[in-house]
């Protein structure tokens, strides 16, 4: 089981990486399955910089923890996707934005999985 969660938490990983590295290759790609549009100016920048650091951090850190067995590296990316889950939902709770249920599902689901992952697949006593 150890490993089939180290095997796991590595693909989840990767994608998570490939897409923070969409959002230097083709922004517009990446936005745009994301539902979003390419914003333009100064909000490209942020756009490009906050989306794009937030998957690149999550890929990097669940791969660290996949490949170093250290239950730590997990913890980080488990609380980005659980407060973007938050935020998502108190977007719609208060601003009456679209309730994106698919997002909001991926998001749990992977960062209840780091947690638990991180916590079987730990080297640390």
């Amino acid at each position: 089981m150890k490993n089939t969660l180290r095997v796991v938490a590595g693909l989840l990983g990767t994608l998570f990486l490939i897409n923070g590295l969409q959002w230097i290759i083709a922004p517009a790609n990446i936005a745009a399955q994301l539902g979003m549009p390419l914003l333009e100016g100064v909000g490209l920048s942020t756009q490009i910089g906050d989306m794009g650091s937030f998957f690149i951090t999550v890929g990097a850190m669940t791969l660290i923890g996949a490949l170093s067995q250290t239950r730590h590296w997990f913890y980080a990316p488990s609380m980005l996707l659980l407060v973007a889950a938050l935020f998502r939902t108190l977007s719609t709770a208060i601003y009456g934005a679209p309730f994106v249920l698919p997002a909001i599902v991926v998001e749990i689901s992977v960062g209840l999985f780091l947690i638990f992952a991180g916590s079987r697949i730990s080297k640390e006593p």
